[in-house]
């Protein structure tokens, strides 16, 4: 009966003390696990990205405002798909106020390609800009505008936007 009564008693010492030290390492379990969790929820949450540059719209129509509109210069990077000489255009006439579009009047130009017989009419886009005397170059983006190969950046060039 001493034997029953040694085992009886082992299992009274041991017994919280095992019980205790398993709740312990769970606990110790959990709170990695919960860890581990919050810190993959950040990793997989969106990323802050930069916020894109907003176009600069220039008002093509008469519309009243409060404060005047200014107008600014905006230098675009020109992509070439041939050589220089086949995209470069040079003036060969302007008429003032020679296109009509949607009952408003806007200079007419005429252009020619260089090395080339091509010649292509536009008319300008932003109104009350210095217009370009005979002979100065453009290059034709992509897009259809003319834009000016050199130009002072305190008188901005016309930019013209060619006719179909």
């Amino acid at each position: 009966m001493t034997n029953d009564d040694e085992a009886d008693q082992a299992e009274k010492e041991y017994g919280p003390a095992f019980f205790l030290a398993v709740i312990f390492i769970v606990l110790i379990l959990i709170t990695i696990c919960v860890w581990a969790v919050m810190l993959l929820s950040r990793m997989m949450g969106p990323r802050q990205t930069p916020t894109p540059e907003l176009p600069l719209i220039v008002p093509t129509t008469n519309i009243p405002t409060a404060m005047p509109i200014k107008y600014y210069s905006i230098y675009s990077p020109i992509i070439l798909t041939g050589s220089a000489n086949q995209q470069t255009w040079v003036v060969i006439r302007v008429k003032n106020l020679g296109y009509e579009l949607d009952g408003q009047r806007y200079d007419l130009a005429t252009f020619k390609r260089i090395n080339s017989q091509d010649t292509a009419k536009a008319y300008c886009i932003n109104r009350g800009w210095d217009v370009p005397a005979v002979g100065t170059e453009y290059m034709l983006s992509t897009e259809g505008i003319f834009i000016p190969v050199s130009e002072s950046h305190a008188d901005p060039l016309q930019r013209f936007l060619r006719i179909k």
